[in-house]
């Protein structure tokens, strides 16, 4: 079915090939707006020597994003599916830098790549690309490159399959455009950059390799410098263009204009349809790894397939990774060889691939032959009553998150930036299930591996648990005990344990710094203590408090440390360690919360006259004088707005309120339950709250008039007579919402619908605290089972 070129490769080709491993996506050659207008989510289109064509968007609520140069326009647009048009931005998702495929090396780079850069900065780069292997490529991005995309959802699959042979008739008939059917694809998610990038494509004849430089004399498609890196005889085929803004001979970071538009589409993620024409002599449906197909029956036997790592060939010789072609002699992308593996495989009529999936299976990892890799990797097809067939999503998932958590590699670069990194006590698959919509009541379980940092029977049940994450989301940090382990979220290794002339008695408070380079810790000690997180040292004996330090945290701007015991509240310099002040004159607490207001300007403290008669005093963070106490019987919880200017407090009555935290006053009140209110948030953009209540519900409300949103109900799955919701947590950037109850589940709706997406089940006992990573599709929880769980809400949503 698939053969390497007889004829030479063009250079989008090569290009496409070379850096679809990297898992963003389909790398365009030509990321320039084509004139039918530059790429967005829910377009449906088709790719052309290195430009994605749109042919018309989906999206009729969005009539900026609708086609207008083809005539007559695509009108006949089908209503799109409820709720499966979820498109969520990500800022600055690539940093400048370069990205090279498999075999190809940067070096002499000029300019800075590690600076921080935003929506509109950029930095010149210039380096000297070389590339070891018959064909390669590079991409360089001179400015961050930020994202937009949906999730390729059952519900979007099946609307791609209705509509698409009408789609095809309007290209081919209507506009006249030769295409195959399974050219019309699904835009899903893109990447975008500045005009400030250049794009290398190495393709070779022979077995050689080549080197480009990126400097003075690149100057457009043609004007790259190209030399042989091994025998001057054999003549390369090295290409480069780039952006209208590309400047490698600054040296010096600068500033693009306000002007300048993040269109230049560099990778583009699609879902893509392909129907069967020719029956195989030898199907066999939903084949493991001992049904695939014999030598009579598709690409050959599974005895034969190997995975070969660059550089070798069956027979040990050098082997090189060129681009595999289909028999019509079309350059065929990831998505062609997953299809043809699908129709390989099973009996299905239709295959439906997305690059999503293309991301999940090759975790970054560069395949020679992927073909071979299918088959040696055995993922399962199912096929619908229809004829349906895709990849097992419940293979992918547990492929992906074996690739990463299951026995990761310690590298020397690793070595070099965490000393102390091990896989002792590392996070490790565990399984689980995720109850899937369309209600809690009517879902259905599905099997699913998560990771589990720390164990129930070594990290002592008897002693509270602390944890914190670090502001990127890279570190975790949990504390049992006297001992604070750190984790690497990217892998689940472990990279440090403060211990070490530490406390010696129970910690009950830990926080990362806003940096991630320390960690702040109270304890039953009656100590604080500042580590460096990279060596594992102790920075800052804070000693000072009479009583044991139940509470301890940076400011957010890392420049003071509060902690807080019955005896007082102290306010600390992080840099040196010295006290800045105390407060005395509040009423003991034996809970000691303390927050900081995310501008950094206020701080809270709770306490209490007596078991009724509880308070929030505000402060001022640079002098400590009081601003406004909050006074009402039975307060449980609170939480600042995020601009710091509101807070809500929920009380052991069910009812919560607002208030001004300037002045104290009560803005107000909201009665939604019947049982007491454990935990109170504000949504990111601060116009609503929610409440989670004893009485088995999260109710989100209008901050400002108190209407009510939406009351998302708790049904227990485990039998419990009460149904206690425990923690609730808003997402930072999606349209999320996720609480902790009673039963051990991790609970998550759409804040906007209302809409159950997936009850995570894992927990032995009562989640106390949900915690959303920053990019808002991961979540993490703990409770009294003592260990704290990783779910994806990405993996629920490709599994609904």
């Amino acid at each position: 079915m698939f053969r390497r070129p007889d004829k030479p490769l063009t250079p989008d080709e090569v290009y496409a090939s070379s850096l679809e491993s990297l898992g963003l996506g389909y790398p365009l050659w030509c990321p320039e707006p084509h004139i039918s207008g530059e790429p967005q989510v829910a377009d449906v289109g088709f790719l052309h020597e290195g430009k994605f064509i749109r042919l018309f968007n989906l999206d009729k609520a969005s009539p900026e994003k609708a086609v207008t140069r083809h005539k007559p326009p695509y009108t006949d647009i089908t209503s799109f599916p409820p709720n499966a048009l979820q498109i969520n931005p990500t800022p600055n998702l690539l940093s400048a830098g370069h990205y090279c495929s498999r075999g190809v090396r940067s070096s002499n780079v000029r300019g800075s790549v590690t600076v921080s850069v935003g929506p509109s900065e950029s930095v010149a780069l210039k380096a000297d690309y070389t590339c070891h292997e018959a064909q390669g490529a590079a991409l360089t991005l001179q400015s961050a490159a930020s994202a937009e995309g949906m999730l390729p959802s059952t519900v979007l699959k099946e609307y791609l399959l209705q509509q698409v042979e009408t789609w095809h008739a309007y290209a081919t008939q209507v506009l006249c455009i030769d295409i195959k059917m399974e050219d019309v694809v699904v835009v899903i998610g893109w990447i975008k950059t500045t005009p400030d990038w250049a794009a290398t494509a190495f393709g070779f004849d022979k077995h050689t390799g080549g080197s480009i430089s990126l400097g003075a004399n690149a100057a457009g498609a043609a004007g790259a410098e190209a030399s042989s890196s091994k025998s001057s005889s054999v003549k390369t085929s090295s290409i480069q263009r780039h952006g209208p803004l590309y400047s490698p001979n600054s040296h010096a970071p600068r500033t693009l204009a306000d002007d300048v538009r993040s269109n230049q589409c560099v990778f583009i993620k699609r879902l893509s349809v392909k129907k069967r024409f020719i029956l195989p002599g030898r199907i066999v449906g939903g084949a493991g790894s001992h049904h695939l197909p014999g030598s009579q029956g598709g690409r050959g036997s599974y005895e034969e397939a190997r995975v070969f790592s660059a550089g070798e060939d069956k027979a040990g010789n050098v082997e090189y990774g060129w681009t595999e072609h289909t028999d019509d002699g079309r350059s065929s992308s990831s998505l062609d060889i997953i299809q043809e593996y699908i129709f390989e495989v099973s009996d299905a009529n239709t295959a439906l691939v997305s690059d999503d999936e293309v991301e999940c299976i090759l975790c970054g990892e560069h395949v020679v032959d992927l073909a071979s890799w299918l088959r040696k990797a055995a993922f399962e097809v199912t096929v619908s009553a229809n004829g349906i067939g895709s990849l097992r999503m419940e293979d992918v998932i547990c492929h992906q998150q074996e690739h990463k958590f299951a026995h990761p590699p310690i590298t020397a670069a690793d070595t070099a930036a965490w000393p102390e990194i091990t896989r002792q006590a590392a996070g490790s698959l565990m399984n689980s299930q995720i109850l899937l919509e369309p209600t809690e009541a009517k879902a259905h379980p599905v099997a699913y591996k998560h990771v589990v940092f720390g164990d129930t029977e070594t990290m002592k049940i008897n002693l509270p648990i602390s944890v914190s994450l670090s502001t990127d989301g890279k570190l975790l940090a949990a504390a049992t005990g006297d001992t604070i382990t750190i984790w690497r979220l990217q892998d689940g290794l472990t990279v440090q344990r403060l211990e070490r002339d530490g406390h010696t008695d129970s910690i009950e408070q830990i926080d990362f710094s806003p940096d991630g380079r320390h960690i702040v810790s109270g304890a039953d000690d009656k100590l604080a203590l500042v580590w460096d997180v990279k060596t594992g040292n102790i920075m800052h004996r804070l000693e000072g408090h009479k009583q044991d330090v139940k509470y301890a945290t940076f400011s957010p701007d890392g420049t003071q440390i509060a902690t807080r015991s019955n005896d007082s509240l102290q306010i600390w310099s992080a840099s040196s360690g010295g006290l800045l002040y105390a407060v005395t004159d509040l009423e003991p607490w034996s809970g000691g919360k303390i927050d900081f207001s995310p501008d950094g300007s206020r701080l809270t403290a709770h306490s209490d006259a007596s078991q009724k008669d509880k308070a929030v005093v505000v402060l001022d963070c640079r002098t400590g004088e009081h601003i406004a106490t909050l006074r009402k019987p039975y307060i449980s919880c609170m939480a600042f707005s995020s601009e710091g200017d509101r807070i809500v407090t929920g009380y052991e009555d069910g009812s919560a309120c607002v208030w001004d935290a300037a002045s104290g006053k009560a803005l107000l009140e909201l009665k939604e339950h019947t049982d007491d209110v454990n935990q109170v948030a504000f949504s990111p953009d601060g116009s609503e709250v929610a409440t989670a209540s004893d009485n088995g519900t999260v109710v989100t409300c209008d901050s400002h008039t108190g209407e009510r949103r939406f009351t998302f109900r708790v049904e227990s799955v485990r039998g419990w007579d009460k149904k206690r919701v425990l923690a609730v947590a808003y997402s930072p950037r999606n349209e999320f919402i996720a609480c902790g109850a009673q039963d051990g589940c991790v609970r998550v709706w759409n804040r906007r619908t209302g809409a159950v997406i997936a009850a995570f089940q894992g927990h032995s006992a009562f989640v106390l605290r949900v915690m959303f990573m920053p990019d808002g599709w991961d979540i993490l929880s703990y409770g009294v089972d003592n260990v704290v769980r990783l779910w994806s809400i990405r993996d629920a949503l490709r599994l609904s």
